[in-house]
């Protein structure tokens, strides 16, 4: 019928409660789900066997991922109570706002792009 599935990943749990494309990168995708999860993934990344070597050389396997998790699962929020709803912030790249039964919280993980956009130029115009 034309439609084909982009990604599939078997990590959460529950029932997904809000789901959401970020406005200002097109690979990255908000998820919220009914275990008291928000996760936010990037599905233009790809595992890379060399690059994980380097890294673990590097950090002389002092930094242990877990193998389960997928290399597009860029971060986890845990901690609010029954998630409802999320959105990016149209504005400023990076920052969600996620509703749930115990208040809402307002996220801008460190490792999500969240340049501010520059401000627009004013040009004087002489006569």
């Amino acid at each position: 019928d034309g439609e084909a599935v982009v990604a599939h990943f078997d990590y959460h749990k529950h029932p997904i409660t809000s789901i959401e494309w970020s406005p200002h990168e097109a690979s990255s995708l908000a998820v919220s789900s009914a275990d008291n999860q928000l996760t936010i993934w990037d599905l233009s990344l790809e595992k890379d066997e060399e690059e994980e070597a380097e890294f673990k050389a590097r950090t002389k396997e002092q930094v242990n991922a877990p193998e389960d998790l997928p290399p597009q699962l860029l971060f986890i929020h845990q901690g609010q109570k029954d998630p409802k709803e999320l959105h990016w912030h149209t504005q400023i790249p990076g920052m969600i706002v996620c509703t749930a039964a115990d208040g809402f919280n307002v996220l801008m993980p460190s490792n999500i792009q969240s340049t501010l956009p520059s401000e627009p130029e004013i040009s004087s115009i002489t006569s």
